[in-house]
């Protein structure tokens, strides 16, 4: 009994030691190559659980999605002989475990070597264009140029590569200043041209608004003075007619605005009484009474 439970504690440990040495789970995200004595056996690409000899074969895992390669900032020299400072980045993924293996051995070393290749092609690619065409315009064209260049050579790193982006392009310090403070005046220059413009796209429609208030205003009293002007011709005919109908008291009534007129208070006027504006002031005499 005792030799029974002494072998199944052997086969037990055996078993813990022996399992985790014998089988490896390879992640979703992880590739796998195994190897023995140092030298590559077989690849694993398939997430799961797989069988390796125990104590012989050992497994180096790899990552299975994208990798960024992020090169540093570097001055490079454009084709009319001026510099720019470029930051760009490669992305790509293993796709080869075994050739990744065998060329670089580790991620650290294969982001060395893609960042030389990718830095490389990039620096012969700017030297290709002006300054300012690949700050303007040919950018986009530059980096899949580059990517289409790199592609093979970091093939043979067992690496697919993606994309390739330029992150920055820009002047070096030294220059900067002096092309920020061209841009800003000739930004200046153009806010103010834009300001004159406006000033006097504003000065021309015063003017005009001004010309149309006075030709309106002057319309306006041309017909008031003609309508004012009939309307007096029309009272005058009125009082004409008035006064052909009975002359007699149209000269009364006349007389008597005379009156209020100048008989005001405290009034001094020397006139002969005879006069006919005082003529229905006086008593009538008997042949008028008549």
């Amino acid at each position: 009994m005792r030799l029974i439970s002494a072998v199944l504690i052997i086969v037990l440990v055996a078993a813990a030691v022996l399992i985790p040495q014998a089988f490896v789970v390879i992640d979703e995200t992880e590739l796998a190559i195994v190897t023995r004595f140092g030298d590559p056996v077989r690849t694993i690409k398939n997430p799961g659980l797989s069988f390796k000899t125990p104590f012989i074969d050992q497994i180096t895992k790899f990552e299975k999605r994208l990798l960024i390669f992020d090169a540093p900032a570097d001055s490079l020299l454009t084709k009319d002989k001026k510099r720019l400072i470029i930051d760009v980045y490669a992305r790509g993924r293993i796709s080869d475990p075994l050739v990744f293996y065998q060329k670089v051995r580790n991620e650290s070393q294969a982001r060395s070597r893609v960042i030389d290749i990718v830095a490389s092609e990039l620096r012969r690619e700017i030297a290709m264009d002006d300054q300012k065409e690949i700050i303007d315009t040919t950018r986009e064209q530059i980096m899949n140029r580059v990517r289409d260049d790199v592609r093979p050579l970091i093939a043979e790193l067992g690496i697919d590569i993606v994309d390739v982006r330029i992150k920055r392009a820009d002047f070096p310090e030294t220059i900067a200043s002096s092309v920020y403070e061209r841009m800003k005046a000739e930004r200046k220059r153009i806010g103010d041209r834009e300001r004159a413009q406006g000033a006097e796209a504003d000065l021309q429609k015063r003017a005009e608004v001004d010309r149309e208030a006075v030709e309106i205003t002057s319309e306006a009293v041309k017909k008031s003075d003609i309508i004012r002007g009939e309307a007096e011709a029309t009272a005058i005919n009125i009082f004409a007619e008035a006064f052909e109908q009975d002359p007699e008291f149209f000269r009364f009534q006349r007389t008597l605005e005379a009156y209020q007129e100048f008989l005001t208070e405290n009034s001094t006027i020397v006139l002969p009484a005879s006069g006919d504006l005082f003529e229905f002031l006086q008593s009538p005499s008997p042949n008028n009474s008549q």
